[in-house]
């Protein structure tokens, strides 16, 4: 079969979770299809080019500063993407597989399955209700894109969501069949993962991912902070970059943290970071806004435990195999897993595990397929 992508940004070459979970599901799938992928163009891509068997055409080169203005996602980037999904029509696919956000480029996608009788699979993070919307972009504007987004959502001949029950509510809350919701999220590269050796920094609290509002780094740095006092020998490291990361220096300057808390951009390679990760104490994730929170996924699997506040919207699997406590609690926690020498003891269910290995894409999408 012959199967299109349709996504703003893309692994590598730009760090997020829905990316890396389309690469992987990318590459397993052009191992037996023929995969294309329409993006934007980022860093070092070409405008044409093939990597891992699929095939890129990117367009409209752009950086994560006219990626994120004014602290959240360009409106106008949106737009450029619904003008890049149109070059789909210059080919025959079976299938679509389309990212949902920033929901402006799908009814280009939705125009071209229905005029070419290919199946439509929407990849979806997260769904909105009025009151993020309105949060996010106003009173009017935020009550308008959420009358938009719910028409746009619908119409897919299969949803796979990535971010547990509350995505599955939304969907269905706006009349999405449950029959055509599928919950998979292939993030776990077992392979990979199996052979990373780790760089052993005990008293260490990680922290790896964009630096946005969202994710609540200001929190990150202050309960960091509240733990050192408890545990003299701990440590923060946070690495990523993004529109916050001005104002993070800044609290840890104003906290006087410099000397427990660093701040440095992503490493090299994936395999560098995970070797950190494996050595670290522990996996801070302080977010208000998270689809599944793969690198915390990652982290368990390289047996580092994670912390999470109670307010932090990953899925239960995810949550049921972390160590989750109250925002007053998080300091005593902390210290308690920076102290021990035995942190594998802080990791729960280790069986949910199995629910996010890359290796059961291609069972997964054969299925799909049939039914569809």
């Amino acid at each position: 079969m012959k199967i299109a992508f349709v996504s703003d940004a893309v692994f590598p070459w730009h760090v997020g979770g829905m990316e890396q979970t389309e690469r992987h599901e990318a590459e397993a799938l052009a191992e037996k299809h023929e995969v294309h992928f329409f993006c934007f163009r980022w860093g070092s891509m070409k405008a044409e080019f093939t990597d891992k068997g699929i095939r890129y055409h990117a367009r409209h080169y752009l950086t994560d500063r006219q990626f994120y203005r004014h602290r959240r996602r360009s409106i106008r980037e949106a737009f450029y993407l619904s003008l890049i999904a149109w070059r789909i029509f210059s080919d025959k696919f079976d299938v679509v597989k389309a990212n949902t956000f920033p929901y402006l480029h799908l009814p280009v996608v939705k125009l071209y399955c229905r005029l070419h009788g290919a199946r439509l699979i929407m990849d979806v993070a997260e769904v909105w209700s009025k009151e993020r919307w309105v949060g996010y972009l106003g009173p009017i504007i935020g009550t308008l894109m959420w009358r938009y987004t719910n028409w746009t959502l619908s119409g897919a001949d299969a949803y796979v969501v990535s971010a547990g029950d509350a995505s599955c509510d939304g969907l269905s809350a706006i009349g999405v069949r449950r029959s055509r919701i599928y919950q998979f999220a292939p993030v776990i590269d077992d392979k990979e993962l199996s052979g990373i050796e780790a760089q052993q920094r005990h008293g260490l609290a990680f922290y790896s991912g964009r630096l946005i509002k969202e994710k609540r780094l200001d929190s990150w740095v202050d309960v960091v902070g509240d733990a050192h006092k408890k545990y003299p020998k701990s440590r923060g490291l946070i690495v990523g970059d993004g529109p916050e990361k001005d104002s993070i220096l800044r609290r840890i300057s104003v906290l006087r943290l410099g000397d427990v808390i660093s701040l440095r951009n992503y490493y090299r390679s994936r395999p560098e970071m995970h070797r950190v990760l494996k050595g670290a104490s522990l996996f801070l994730l302080m977010s208000e806004r998270e689809g599944l929170g793969i690198t915390a996924l990652e982290s368990l699997a390289l047996g580092t435990p994670v912390v999470l506040p109670d307010y932090t919207p990953v899925p239960k699997a995810v949550k049921d195999m972390c160590v989750v406590g109250s925002s007053e609690e998080l300091p005593e926690i902390i210290a308690k897993i920076l102290a021990s020498k035995d942190k594998s003891r802080f990791i729960r269910n280790r069986r949910n595990l199995d629910n996010f290995l890359t290796s059961q894409i291609p069972q997964f999408y054969d299925r799909l397929f049939r039914k569809i």
